[in-house]
């Protein structure tokens, strides 16, 4: 890297435009994102440029702040996409979205729109949006205010200007003033079809969208929704790139085919209350507290490197857990260690088994660091979970299986 270009990426740094790419493999690369056609996307990193697959990342995040945006309105897409708009309008099942920041517009056919969500999140619209999710009436649907609540009418949405909604329900034409609107939902008699996902973006004004396609042309990133939308976003309004999409599944997201704990004093048939104790937990430690690793111990509390994370399992020995492999899985990775609270008694054997061949074992130590365990599957169809007693028998040992996941 020449030097003018490196202090151009040092001030770029500083501005908030160096990312954080993550590779599917678990490699970490920080740099400048100068360059992506879609399928190949380029990071200016401080040894050099370098060219990856979009296949190779699991994800690219940079430090924005979110922006202040003066209105907390969102289109919802029917192929999962949300749009942050200021202010629209619907003239002939096509919608027109005023996006904050952005002088054009965008156009939505209402066939691609799931709803249009005019008021900001709250207990009794999430109801109503519920209740016609349920119900699936034969009919577009408006979320009606009435004072502290809300109901909603369903029939036919017209035009929409910025001062009403023509509605027709029951056979007659009733304008409905947008004040009173809290919800838009769009009726559609059968799910889209629709393709495979290249990538998940976030942006700071709240904006995000599924795409299937995506260019940077003049740091202005133009995307393709799964259902066709097309927008364009400035690059420097992109908070995260997820590209993980069918790349990746969580075993907490999963249920497994067999889950068994059997507790080292036998206990009756009915005490089922007392058999749910030892159970694994998903994303939570068995306090209730967040899932947590101890990487390094101190005498001194405050010095103790202890990190907590959002995706996991919390597994008691002895516990037996199968889950079936998703199709086009070939790695399983994980990070297992015992929860930093009995760290001092906690002792596991972890064996990790695919269609009963075994592909890690060892033991799990709360007086050592974390183990980082990335197995081949090879051509696995099932893969078992089993946490045996340790040295201690079972006093201490909740272990921590942190981002446990299956990797295409």
């Amino acid at each position: 890297m020449t030097p003018w270009f490196a202090l151009l990426a040092a001030l770029l740094a500083v501005s908030g435009d160096e990312a954080s790419l993550t590779t599917l493999d678990g490699q970490t690369i920080s740099g400048v994102v100068s360059a992506w056609d879609g399928t190949e996307l380029t990071i200016d990193a401080a040894d050099g440029d370098q060219k990856l697959a979009t296949d190779a990342i699991m994800d690219v995040a940079w430090k924005r702040e979110p922006s202040a945006g003066p209105t907390l309105r969102v289109a919802e897409l029917v192929d999962g996409s949300r749009l942050a708009f200021e202010e629209f309008t619907i003239a002939k099942r096509t919608a027109t979205f005023q996006l904050p920041g952005q002088q054009a517009k965008v156009e939505v056919p209402t066939a691609r729109i799931k709803r249009i969500e005019l008021v900001a999140a709250s207990e009794p619209l999430a109801k109503m949006l519920a209740e016609i999710e349920q119900k699936q009436p034969a009919g577009d649907s408006l979320v009606i205010v009435k004072g502290e609540a809300m109901d909603y009418l369903s029939g036919v949405v017209e035009d929409v200007t910025a001062q009403q909604a023509d509605f027709r329900w029951d056979g007659e034409k009733v304008p409905v003033k947008l004040s009173k609107i809290a919800a838009i939902v769009f009726y559609h008699a059968k799910e889209a079809a629709l393709p495979e996902a290249l990538c998940r973006v976030s942006f700071t004004n709240g904006s995000v969208v599924v795409a299937r396609q995506a260019q940077l042309e003049k740091q202005q990133l133009q995307l393709k929704s799964l259902g066709g939308v097309d927008v364009e976003f400035p690059f420097d309004q992109v908070a995260r790139i997820d590209f993980s999409s069918g790349k990746i599944a969580y075993l907490s997201d999963l249920k497994p085919a067999t889950s068994r704990w059997t507790p080292r004093v036998a206990l009756p048939a009915d005490a089922k209350l007392i058999a749910s104790f030892g159970a694994p937990r998903q994303n939570v430690a068995f306090d209730g507290s967040q899932l947590s690793l101890l990487w390094d111990d101190d005498p001194v509390p405050a010095r103790r490197d202890v990190r907590t994370y959002s995706r996991g399992l919390a597994v008691r020995s002895r516990t037996e857990q199968t889950y079936l492999v998703p199709e086009g899985m070939t790695r399983f990775a994980v990070t297992a260690g015992i929860d930093p609270a009995t760290a001092g008694q906690g002792n596991v054997a972890l064996e990790i088994r695919g269609d009963d061949r075994i592909l890690w074992e060892g033991t799990i130590d709360g007086g050592g660091p974390p183990v980082e365990i990335d197995v081949e599957l090879q051509a696995a169809r099932r893969l078992q979970l089993v946490v045996d007693y340790g040295d201690n028998l079972d006093y201490g040992d909740r272990l921590h299986l942190i981002e446990a996941r299956f990797i295409k």
